[in-house]
């Protein structure tokens, strides 16, 4: 990447276990968690607007942070002039909720308070993530206050509602995920449950035809928005499946994936920038 700076950042959480203050990962009981960094190339020494994303990782199993180098994604943000994060959260195999969100929580505000010799401009921070990975941004967006803008994709939003692959009353990636069946648990791990007039401004991506997470959860969280009074804007990807294609398996990229990074981009430079 001719115009890009790209590196695996270090960190030293108070999760850390092992190494020096400055390991090169994070994590608890032998569990690594690290960060990528892509943004201008050369880094500039005035704090650049950051955003976050977290991995997909497909129904809070293991995935990995690389998938944000899609060019719809970290690459298009970074040639747009912001310094973009990607971290790795635990998977439900590794730990039940809220540890995923303890993970986005931690990396967060230990990047605002130390910044560990990046650009990063801890008063215009934004946080995004898609399927499961929007989901924890969403949480981690609706109770900590340290983002002025998040995007959802494809995200879970109430895992009280069932529907789709969204089975919450038998074994699956959310009952996996929070533990059980219990409906507190349930409600606790769901976004809207956190929604005030406090709420940061949110763009909700989703395909009208998700296969895997019904539509409603994104209908759902942008009525919840604005019937609390904050901004919402809700952008259907009208045919599209949890892969936002028209195929729910693909054979290439195709073009709505970069309509919709087209959009991340225009609402993180709308709330990041003025």
């Amino acid at each position: 990447m001719s115009e890009l700076t790209q590196l695996t950042c270090i960190l030293g959480l108070r999760y850390a276990t092992r190494g020096p203050a400055l390991d090169p990962a994070y994590g608890e009981d032998g569990v690594e968690l690290c960060l990528d960094v892509l943004g201008p190339a050369p880094l500039p020494d005035e704090p650049l607007p950051t955003v976050v994303r977290i991995d997909g990782c497909p129904g809070w199993m293991p995935g990995h942070r690389n998938a944000g180098i899609g060019p719809f994604a970290n690459p298009l943000l970074a040639h747009a002039g912001f310094l973009t994060i990607s971290v790795s959260v635990r998977h439900s195999r590794q730990a039940a909720f809220p540890a995923q969100l303890q993970d986005i929580d931690d990396a967060v505000e230990w990047l605002r308070i130390n910044s560990p010799g990046l650009p990063i401009d801890r008063d215009r921070m934004g946080i995004w993530g898609q399927s499961a990975g929007g989901h924890i941004a969403a949480l981690h967006a609706l109770t900590q206050r340290t983002v002025k803008a998040a995007v959802v994709i494809c995200a879970p939003t109430d895992l009280l509602t069932a529907g789709g692959e969204m089975v919450n009353d038998a074994p699956s990636p959310i009952t996996d995920l929070v533990g059980g069946t219990d409906r507190e648990q349930l409600r606790r791990a769901s976004p809207i449950t956190y929604v005030t007039p406090a709420a940061p401004p949110f763009l909700i991506i989703h395909g009208t035809r998700d296969e895997t997470v019904p539509f409603d959860q994104a209908e759902r969280l942008d009525q919840a928005l604005r019937k609390a009074g904050a901004e919402s804007r809700l952008l259907p990807i009208e045919g599209g499946y949890h892969n936002l294609r028209a195929d729910p398996r693909p054979t290439d990229d195709g073009p709505v994936p970069h309509r919709a990074g087209d959009a991340v981009r225009d609402f993180f430079d709308r709330y990041l920038r003025s």
